[in-house]
């Protein structure tokens, strides 16, 4: 999952230059505009406009009483008045940029964004410094999903002394989408030190952190979220952050937390299914993945990781639905269409596999070479399986157990859905057990009894009750 930073309504720049000089008290009655100018600095607007309108028309146009104008009119939506005063503005100063800014918002509020790009750059060539008009340029490159012009623009903002708020967090939004992880984080440290840490910050740097690399830096951020607002989601923000750090058992503790409710966050549920996974807890495991997909029916990495987890308990078939569904879902995800071949090739589906690889061809140009040798290596097994089993051969996995109560156990955690050859390759001593007790094609004829009546009887995917022989208990699985 890719993360994004706070966002809060930002304030646009107002900079309005309405000139400090006055005339004296006595005389500000009889002069309506030094007293709209001190009318609009109290924000008492309509007495402002009125006085203002009278100045105009007793002086005539000056840019320092139509910007005030254009302004209010935005505030009080009269959008057109805002645009006519905004125009008089830059045609009475035309090398103002403030003007130009200002007649450049209120063609933007009035829908005309080519009009006010064009104000704005104009006013760019008479001053490249105008904070105002870089964020309005800013802004639009955003719009036009031109992250890279955006950054540049605010970088020249910050670079004059501005050091706000909103202009780091914008910032920090721009470098998370590049995945400029560590100084998104850095621009969101910034805005919290002014502004103070709340616990959707220290959950948001958490999740930089991680995406940084800086696990322990990550947790860290966790618990003072946690410290300040204990709940299902600073929960599920440190245990991902325990997660990251593979400190499983915490996270753990941190991600059950997080899913206690009765309409726990999705995102939490998956993630401890897979810490779940990772922990070696398969039965718990699956069924979060069932609760996630359940939640999100349509999440098509849900599918693929639940497919793989299907598939480790050995249910390749349940698996490969699970993964097929996931490309039905996001066709163009490589990692699934890979272990989908996989699994038809060890589940002996070598058309099917072959399919999936001729398909990867055409998606992965990079990889042909190496796909190409895999399509080689499925002709040969198929070639091979088809030879053994015309000769009678079966394919088999075995287990070799010194007790009763091992067999036992084995037979418990089979029925369980774990995978036959990762308990071969922990638990058993047979000398096939570092190939998760994979013995290849043997003709069952060759096979002494009671061992050979007992392969005889299996169907294909299909495992043997523990038979007794010398002293040891032997499973045997039948695959493709």
């Amino acid at each position: 999952m890719i993360p994004t930073l706070t966002r809060r309504k930002l304030p646009w720049l107002i900079l309005i230059l309405l000139g400090m000089a006055g005339p004296a008290p006595a005389q500000l009655a009889d002069d309506p505009c030094q007293t709209g100018k001190d009318l609009y600095r109290k924000g008492e607007f309509a007495a402002a406009r009125i006085a203002l309108e009278q100045c105009l028309q007793d002086a005539g146009d000056q840019v320092e009483v139509l910007l005030p104008l254009t302004v209010m009119a935005m505030q009080e939506k009269r959008l057109d008045d805002a645009v006519a005063l905004g125009d008089r503005a830059v045609k009475v100063a035309p090398d103002d940029p403030e003007a130009r800014y200002w007649y450049g918002r209120s063609l933007l509020r009035r829908g005309r964004v080519e009009d006010a790009r064009s104000q704005w750059e104009k006013g760019m060539q008479i001053s490249t410094t105008h904070k105002g008009i870089l964020e309005g340029l800013a802004r639009l490159s955003l719009q036009e999903g031109k992250p890279a012009q955006a950054y540049n623009l605010l970088e020249q903002i910050r670079r004059q002394g501005v050091d706000e708020p909103w202009l780091h967090r914008l910032l920090g939004d721009l470098a998370a989408g590049k995945g400029l992880w560590d100084q998104a984080l850095g621009h969101l440290q910034a805005a919290m030190a002014k502004e103070g840490e709340t616990p959707e910050d220290l959950m948001t740097a958490s999740q930089l952190s991680i995406m940084a690399g800086k696990t322990a830096q990550g947790v860290d951020f966790g618990r003072r979220a946690v410290a300040k607002e204990p709940g299902e989601a600073t929960y599920g923000a440190l245990g991902e952050a325990y997660f990251a750090s593979e400190n499983m058992d915490s996270a753990l503790v941190y991600l059950r937390r997080a899913v206690k409710g009765t309409d726990p966050d999705p995102r939490f549920v998956f993630n401890l299914a897979n810490t779940l996974e990772v922990s070696g807890l398969y039965t718990e495991a699956g069924q979060w993945f069932r609760r996630f997909l359940a939640q999100q029916p349509d999440d098509a990495v849900g599918h693929f990781n639940f497919g793989i987890h299907l598939g480790k308990l050995g249910q390749t078939a349940e698996g490969m639905q699970e993964v097929t569904k996931a490309l039905e879902l996001e066709p163009t995800m490589l990692n699934a269409r890979i272990v989908l071949a996989q699994m038809k090739e060890s589940n002996g589906d070598f058309a099917g596999a072959r399919e999936q690889v001729l398909l990867l061809q055409g998606q992965d140009p990079d990889n042909i070479p190496d796909l190409t040798n895999w399509l080689l290596r499925l002709d040969a097994q198929e070639a091979a399986a088809a030879s053994a089993s015309a000769a009678g051969k079966v394919h088999l996995l075995h287990m070799v157990l010194g007790s009763r109560s091992d067999a036992d156990r084995m037979v418990t955690l089979l029925a369980e859905g774990r995978d036959f050859g990762s308990l071969a390759a922990r638990f058993s001593s047979g000398s096939a057990a570092s190939r998760g007790g994979d013995i290849g094609w043997v003709t069952p004829q060759d096979m002494k009894s009671p061992l050979r009546e007992a392969i005889v009887a299996l169907g294909l995917n299909e495992t043997s009750p523990p038979v007794v022989t010398g002293g040891l208990y032997h499973l045997f699985k039948r695959i493709p």
